[in-house]
């Protein structure tokens, strides 16, 4: 059994190309790699194909499963699917940062349930060469209060295979529920072992990039919607014994650190009235903190010009929060 299964979902984009040309230089063996296809383009699997045939040769312990479906559906599948002590789900428009993720390897023969990588984000691939000046090769303990934001990152979480194995069944059929599947089974994981850790190295590239007018209308409104409903729902589920005043403080922490900025995008595109609509229920979740009630507030009477000076008082005060 291996000690890593490298799970890479693609579809509709060669972008995989340069993740397998990372992962061949990783070369290590003790390391499944599993590419999960779900592109139906005759004229793109073609070519892809070719990409899989040729990094066949170069890497070992290499397999590719075509499967339809949407996101959540391939990720409650695929999961448990194979057989090695952890799994890492990664995108294939991101990037390894080899220096650094070859680390993580002398972490792994620890019994942790779970690591959180830290992770840079990249838009061109000139990027991906910046030396990372604040990156540690240090692991710590989760911090439920400063941390939780971060395990929607799916690309950024190695899970514990064999305790997954025992929460995935109960768990299951949150899955389907909202774009961030993983945050269910990592909080449900996180409350029963008290054993998920956080390596402040960065490990991985996080691709960044402008969202065409198809993906802007298909599926914007849906991904702030999931913001809500893949953090809130497991908080309530798994961290009601919590004091309100912790709640509120996960909460307000989770907006300003995740959903303000979906929140921002969707009032550019949609405008007011269909983004607050689309959200209404969702606010419900949890009790909404008094703090994030006047901030959603003061945007909904904003000018929309406005909003860029709101944006400015985010990034310098309320993500110090």
């Amino acid at each position: 059994m291996k000690i890593l299964t490298i799970l890479i979902f693609s579809g509709d984009r060669f972008d995989v190309k340069d993740l397998l040309k990372d992962i061949s230089l990783l070369s290590h063996p003790n390391t499944n790699v599993r590419v999960v296809e779900w592109s139906e383009n005759k004229e793109i699997l073609f070519k892809k194909n070719k990409i899989y045939s040729f990094f066949k040769k170069k890497i070992k312990n290499f397999k590719v499963y075509y499967q339809k479906g949407n996101w959540e559906y391939k990720y409650a599948k695929f999961i448990n699917k194979f057989r090695s002590k952890y799994i890492l789900v990664i995108g294939d428009d991101d990037r390894l940062n080899l220096k650094n993720f070859k680390n993580i390897y002398k972490y792994l023969g620890y019994n942790f349930s779970g690591i959180t990588l830290s992770f840079r984000n990249y838009k061109k691939r000139k990027d991906i060469k910046i030396k990372d000046k604040y990156s540690q090769d240090k692991i710590r303990t989760f911090d439920i209060f400063t941390d939780i934001n971060r395990i929607g990152y799916t690309s950024c979480q190695i899970i514990n295979v064999k305790l997954l194995k025992t929460i995935l069944k109960s768990e299951k059929k949150y899955l389907l529920k909202t774009k961030f599947p993983q945050n269910f089974l990592i909080m449900k994981m996180i409350k029963k072992f008290n054993n998920w850790k956080v390596l402040d190295l960065n490990c991985i590239f996080n691709r960044i990039g402008s969202f065409n007018d198809f993906w802007i209308k298909e599926n914007l409104l849906i991904r702030l919607k999931s913001e809500y409903l893949g953090y809130f729902i497991p908080i309530k589920k798994y961290y009601s014994n919590l004091s309100s005043d912790k709640i509120k403080k996960i909460y307000t922490h989770i907006f300003f650190n995740n959903i303000i900025s979906w929140l921002f995008l969707s009032l550019k595109h949609f405008g007011k009235t269909k983004t607050f609509k689309n959200i209404q229920k969702e606010r419900k979740i949890l009790k909404e903190p008094l703090l994030v009630k006047l901030i959603l507030l003061l945007i909904y009477i904003s000018p929309i010009f406005l909003l860029n000076i709101l944006r400015v008082f985010r990034r310098k005060f309320l993500l110090k929060l």
